[in-house]
């Protein structure tokens, strides 16, 4: 999940990205009181968070966090994490958006978006990260991300009124203005604040609160997705099912025949043939806002996503039984009003007030 903070250049952005610099003289927390706990609203349906114990959530955390996502004082290079994962586009973005090569999607992966993460057992696509709090370490410490200067973040933080007080204040009795350590504690502020980015408006979600009606279309729809082959259906509740629309776990379904490079999956990890082709099953919510799709980018629209499972599987030794169980031996030979129906369903689980919840944007 290198990608998940991949900061790479681009002139324009860079001069776009200098005002997220803007370091206030003071901290909205004032006072030498204890740690405040901060509190996930949990969705309805959902079940608990998975938090750690060794970097809990707290007000002040989340506070830090959210102000060092867009500040450029981690870089030497003018970037920041939402050069990567801008709010505006769903906490993620496009290589091309970013004036970028496409051919990074075959380096580093799609990049992820940031939604519901307080809820992921493992990050990255093949599960590299077991917990968000340490990804952002290597891109403090990579040339091509942020390529951060340590001695120069640690003397640019201490001369910060703001963070100065900040790192004193949310990781009290610790000495962390030292190579290694520094890196760890901005880690951790910026996984409290991602883990705050909770999804949970669409209008399925209405729907299941009895707030929404879903057309005649979206509701065929909800029942293709959730019914298998054998009943009309296209099995995909199996790996995406509500409310996180993801299992989060990890599958071959069928993308390729063949596998090298990035497309080895998680195999790149464990080096275990049962692996090969194995990806995290990506969560379904927002998914009209997160183009292009899949671990690499290969897929611009939903259509071609839909036709992929409807006609595109490719056997191979490790695919994952699900895409082979009775009936879809050849395919799930949807029709064209089908394919349109599921589409409309998959558009109900879009929540666009994550673009301007002012609680996940820069602090002012």
């Amino acid at each position: 999940m290198r990608a998940a903070f991949l900061i790479l250049t681009s002139i324009l952005l860079f001069a776009n990205c200098r005002q997220d610099k803007t370091v206030v003289d003071k901290p909205n927390i004032t006072t030498d009181t204890p740690l405040t706990v901060y509190n996930i609203d949990v969705p309805y349906r959902f079940s608990q968070p998975l938090l750690p114990a060794y970097n809990p959530l707290t007000v002040e955390g989340v506070e830090l966090g959210r102000k060092l996502f867009y500040d450029t004082i981690l870089s030497t290079n003018g970037r920041t994490c939402s050069f990567c994962h801008p709010q505006a586009k769903s906490f993620t973005t496009t290589y091309t958006d970013l004036g970028l090569d496409p051919a990074l999607y075959q380096q580093f992966g799609n990049i992820p978006m940031f939604c519901n993460e307080a809820w992921n057992p493992a990050y990255g696509w093949i599960g590299e990260f077991p917990d968000m709090d340490h990804i952002a370490v290597a891109d403090l410490n990579g040339q091509i991300f942020f390529n951060t200067n340590i001695p120069n973040l640690i003397t640019k933080l201490k001369a910060s009124p703001y963070y100065s007080y900040m790192f004193r204040r949310v990781f009290p009795g610790q000495d962390i203005y030292q190579p290694g350590v520094i890196q760890e504690k901005v880690a951790f502020a910026l996984a409290q604040f991602v883990r705050t980015i909770v999804v949970n408006n669409s209008k399925f979600d209405k729907k299941i609160k009895g707030l929404a009606v879903l057309t005649q279309s979206e509701g065929r729809g909800y029942d293709i997705f959730m019914n298998d082959v054998q009943n009309g259906g296209a099995d995909c509740f199996h790996c995406h099912n509500y409310p996180l629309w993801t299992d989060n776990a990890f599958h071959n379904t069928g993308l390729d025949s063949t596998f090298v490079g990035i497309n080895r999956g998680r195999n790149n990890m464990t080096g275990l043939s049962k692996d090969m082709g194995l990806f995290r099953t990506p969560t379904l919510r927002n998914v009209s806002l997160t183009a292009p799709y899949m671990h690499d980018g290969r897929f611009k629209t939903l259509d071609e996503v839909i036709e992929q499972y409807n006609s595109g599987v490719h056997k191979s030794a490790t695919l994952d039984p699900i895409m082979t169980l009775p009936g879809k031996e050849m395919g799930l030979g949807l029709s064209t009003l089908q394919k349109n129906d599921l589409k409309a369903f998959l558009l109900t689980l879009t929540d666009s007030t994550i673009l301007t919840n002012p609680n996940y944007g820069r602090i002012k």
